[in-house]
């Protein structure tokens, strides 16, 4: 019978399908005892215990393949950010989140990581994966994300599609993207064909605001540009006016919990263009 060492071996060598060749540290933090994780001191040791005990718990599950290939890359990707934030001397939080607390069976990170765990498995849209460990990554160094909301920001990113995660970086990072031209009017009287992939992706957009992600700037006539937080009402998708979407101040947590500058330019480029000015019918 394999021990619980040999399991995490395994289910951290499978994942290399996908996160690549950092599984030899990511072993050395959880196989290497107190040594391995030393670079965190005690905060350190115990986040190796708590993601070592949660992970051994969810290798023995039935498992498929593919499952156990995302279960293993999600933690080799949090580990390995955790790692690299050690590295370079940042502090992991030492509110308890990492201790169990008075009446409760078990800390709020090993409640945590298996939520990670268990929606990067059942994850088909595998990009995602790398999200929910930078948001366990993020959630290892930030006192102030409780578990109530680091429940419901995983809850949040297995609800939204990767198009949708990669709307949010877009809208937060266009200032500085010279070549993104996005359609300056809203749809509501456009007069022309719509590809069927642009109503999709407005629709998407208008979930994002619905969850009080993303904003539609408001411009007075007249103005060239109005203070930031200032947005209009959206009555549905074909009210967005894209180039003037921007995170909300939640918004903008999100982001940086899920290190969204992460996201490759090539996918957002797939986004923009279908967002790009429309010409309408003469």
């Amino acid at each position: 019978m394999a021990s619980d060492q040999d399991k995490i071996e395994s289910i951290i060598s499978t994942g290399s399908e996908m996160a690549g060749a950092a599984t030899g540290g990511v072993l050395g933090f959880f196989l290497g005892g107190p040594a391995g994780a030393a670079a965190g001191g005690a905060v350190g040791v115990a986040i190796s215990k708590s993601t070592s005990k949660v992970l051994t718990d969810v290798a023995n599950r039935l498992l498929s393949h593919r499952e156990q290939v995302r279960i293993g890359a999600v933690t080799t990707l949090a580990i390995e950010k955790i790692k690299g934030k050690l590295d370079v001397g940042k502090k992991p939080r030492n509110d308890g989140f990492f201790q169990t607390r008075k009446n409760a069976s078990r800390p709020d990170a090993e409640e945590v990581f298996e939520g990670v765990l268990l929606k990067s498995k059942n994850e088909h849209e595998e990009k995602k994966v790398k999200i929910f460990a930078n948001v366990f990554a993020s959630i290892a160094f930030a006192p102030d994300v409780k578990v109530g909301e680091a429940n419901h920001i995983l809850q949040t990113i297995e609800n939204l599609t990767y198009r949708q995660i990669c709307l949010l970086s877009l809208f937060h990072q266009k200032p500085k993207m010279q070549d993104v031209v996005l359609q300056e009017d809203d749809y509501s009287e456009f007069q022309g064909f719509i590809p069927y992939e642009t109503i999709s992706t407005l629709q998407e957009i208008y979930q994002l605001y619905n969850l009080g992600l993303v904003g539609c700037r408001l411009v007075p006539s007249g103005v060239q540009a109005s203070p930031a937080g200032h947005f209009k009402a959206l009555l549905g998708w074909d009210n967005v006016e894209p180039q003037k979407m921007e995170l909300t101040s939640l918004g903008k947590r999100y982001y940086a919990l899920m290190d969204l500058d992460e996201i490759p330019h090539t996918d957002l480029e797939e986004v923009f263009i279908s967002l790009a000015s429309l010409v309408p019918r003469t």
